[in-house]
């Protein structure tokens, strides 16, 4: 661990709720300076199976950053780095092969992942490029067209874009700025909807597991589970002109911590939740247009960590029937 720290001042992620609750409260207190997930999620048109010959796009970009250490759930005085920040890059696509089984692709770009070091002179250390891609299937095991109830799973494979770790001044950038640890990996999704039209309103939840082989350099990113529990409203009052929605979302995302030769890697593994505010505009009928804040409400790391902090996402998505 000294090591590494000397190298880095020289170089300088009815039933089926219940089970996602469960999820959500395991006391497992799993990234290093995660600074919160890339992955977020625009809606439940984002989350049914398509229709057969139905694609989808979504393109979303992020902003996260931290500035605050963390020791367990205090703020600690530690201040190797005064802020970390990345901008992220998404592009997810779809396509509906039957009625109830869709194929789907993602991927992701960071244009940049920094930290500053708390240094005289001022010292940053910057990785970009191509994160992963995920190729998965969805199936809707089960739906009630007549309660619209729906519930979907989704499996997967995460394809590193590159097995090779970024490296600046002939030293390897450090994991939590590198664009992807070069590892092979699996994805699980689960997602439930359910709607009343009449209303309004739906009410949806997902779970999200990612799973890291080791890499090259036996680095293995811990077990990752991301839990939401959504409320959407359609804004139906005269004052609202066009189509909006709002949606408010709760999510909990788990990271066991990281291992290095098999060997647990210190200051890893956290237990996060976070409020997200979200509102949706429809713009001609064809594209969906979201804009979402996740703010911070608990943080939970093993050892001191930099804590997340205010994160903000605007998406585009489409469906267009090919039919």
């Amino acid at each position: 661990m000294k090591h590494k720290q000397k190298q880095l001042l020289l170089l300088l992620s009815r039933k089926y709720i219940v089970i996602l609750i469960f999820l959500s409260i395991i006391p497992l207190y799993a990234v290093s300076q995660c600074l919160s997930s890339a992955n977020p999620v625009g809606g439940t048109a984002n989350l049914l199976v398509l229709e057969k010959k139905t694609f989808r796009t979504l393109l979303f970009h992020k902003y996260g950053q931290g500035t605050q250490y963390y020791e367990n759930n205090n703020p600690s005085v530690f201040n190797l780095i005064s802020k970390a920040y990345y901008n992220y890059l998404f592009a997810g696509f779809g396509y509906g092969l039957t009625n109830r089984f869709t194929i789907e692709l993602e991927t992701g770009y960071y244009l940049n992942k920094t930290q500053v070091y708390n240094l005289t002179p001022s010292y940053k250390l910057t990785g970009k490029g191509f994160s992963n891609v995920i190729i998965s299937g969805k199936y809707n095991l089960f739906y009630n067209s007549q309660k619209r109830i729906y519930f979907s799973v989704s499996p997967g494979i995460k394809i590193p874009c590159s097995r090779k770790l970024k490296i600046y001044n002939n030293v390897e950038l450090p994991i939590e700025v590198q664009p992807t640890v070069g590892a092979y990996g699996y994805v699980l999704n689960l997602s439930f909807v359910k709607e009343n039209s009449g209303k309004g309103m739906r009410y949806f939840a997902t779970n999200r597991i990612e799973i890291s082989n080791p890499n090259k350099n036996e680095y293995k990113l811990g077990t990752a589970i991301f839990t939401s529990i959504y409320i959407s409203k359609h804004l139906m009052f005269s004052w609202v002109k066009r189509d909006w929605t709002a949606i408010l979302q709760i999510r909990n995302e788990i990271r066991i911590p990281d291992k290095i030769t098999g060997i647990q890697k210190e200051s890893s593994g956290s237990n996060l939740f976070f409020l997200v505010p979200q509102i949706n505009h429809v713009i001609n009928e064809k594209w969906y247009l979201s804009s979402m804040i996740d703010i911070p409400v608990y943080q939970y790391f093993k050892g001191t960590q930099l804590a997340a902090g205010i994160g903000i996402t605007t998406s585009l998505s489409r469906v267009i029937n090919t039919k």
